[in-house]
């Protein structure tokens, strides 16, 4: 039996130890063929454009993690309205960071640490076996992930769909409703 490989459409291997002591700077643009395949992987109808400022760099040993990812992250996209199904241009711009750390392999099972503590960063920490990453698959990720899942058209009025578009203010607006148990509160004290 053969094994398949999944391959990404928007591969960019970088090795980390490539990266320079003031850092690394690369950026990444997709082509035409890997914006048509990201807009099939995202099931939307066109992905126009798609560049990312990346910034590598070798952590210190005092920080948490080996290596750090920066990215600034442009695209634009076209998907359809969530009530028309027209076209709507979308513009994405995102910035976002990734912290490797090599995983520390061990000869002896009770090397192995039994629990792993897990502490709230703002960045994602990514353990890596491999000093070789795909950073177009992490670019791809965050994009798919930048998309707004209901996109609407600005001139969409309520009177034109034919019902009503239900606003915040206007959930926040209704009065609030009498409770129907308070009632038998008041019997309660009469017996």
């Amino acid at each position: 039996m053969t094994e398949d490989k999944v391959e990404n459409e928007f591969s960019r291997i970088f090795n980390l130890e490539l990266t320079q002591k003031s850092g690394t700077k690369v950026e990444y643009v997709a082509n035409e063929q890997e914006c048509e395949a990201l807009a099939r992987r995202f099931s939307i109808p066109r992905i126009l454009e798609l560049k990312a400022d990346c910034e590598f760099r070798k952590l210190s040993q005092k920080e948490i993690g080996d290596y750090k990812l920066s990215v600034h992250l442009k695209a634009k996209i076209i998907q359809k309205c969530v009530m028309t199904l027209n076209d709507v241009n979308e513009s994405i711009e995102e910035n976002f960071l990734i912290i490797f750390q090599m995983e520390k392999r061990s000869k002896k099972a009770d090397d192995l640490p039994k629990e792993i503590e897990f502490e709230a960063h703002e960045e994602d920490i990514e353990v890596i076996l491999d000093k070789e990453i795909d950073a177009g698959e992490y670019i791809a990720e965050y994009l798919s992930l930048s998309i707004n899942p209901y996109p609407r058209q600005d001139n969409v009025t309520r009177e034109e769909l034919g019902h009503k578009i239900i606003t915040e203010e206007d959930v926040n607006s209704e009065p609030e409703k009498k409770n129907p148990f308070s009632v038998l509160k008041d019997l309660k004290h009469k017996t």
